[in-house]
């Protein structure tokens, strides 16, 4: 298989959990504004202050752990065997920026705080900048795009 291929399914994983998440925010949003779900303002600030210490490591982490994939996938000779881990760290890494999505867009279904929502979308809009690029491959592993294609 290509690269360009093998970039491509590690963008359809890219593009699928980004397609879950918008999906349920706008489930979510739905749900407390059609009154359907009754807000409970007394969870605000525990779920405020847990979403805060969830988002602040994921985001520091996420990125950490993908470099280290990216150093450990540079003493590779082969592309093929230094994309296997570059995969393996670009899954982590968005799983790690999902995940304080997924709670922040809990934490407005539970109480309807708009607070939520704009963390929510704060960390969805850092999760696109996240997306997998045969350019950010190349960048990575300092290797001519040429090279690759």
């Amino acid at each position: 298989m290509k690269l360009a291929e093998q970039i491509r399914s590690v963008q359809i994983i890219f593009l699928a959990l980004l397609a879950g998440q918008i999906i349920f925010l706008f489930i979510s949003v739905f749900l407390v504004q059609s009154g359907n779900v009754k807000p409970n303002d007394e969870l605000f600030l525990i779920l405020f202050i847990v979403d805060l210490m969830i988002i602040t490591p994921a985001i520091v982490v996420g990125p950490m752990i993908y470099r280290g994939f990216i150093e450990r996938a540079n003493s590779k000779k082969l592309t093929e065997e230094k994309f296997i881990l570059y995969r393996q760290g670009v899954i982590i890494k968005l799983a790690l920026v999902e995940a304080p999505t997924i709670f922040s867009i809990v934490g407005y279904l539970l109480t309807g705080s708009f607070i939520f929502l704009i963390l929510a979308i704060g960390v969805l809009i850092l999760f696109f900048f996240h997306k997998p690029t045969l350019e950010k491959f190349a960048e990575d592993f300092n290797i001519p795009l040429l090279e690759l294609e």
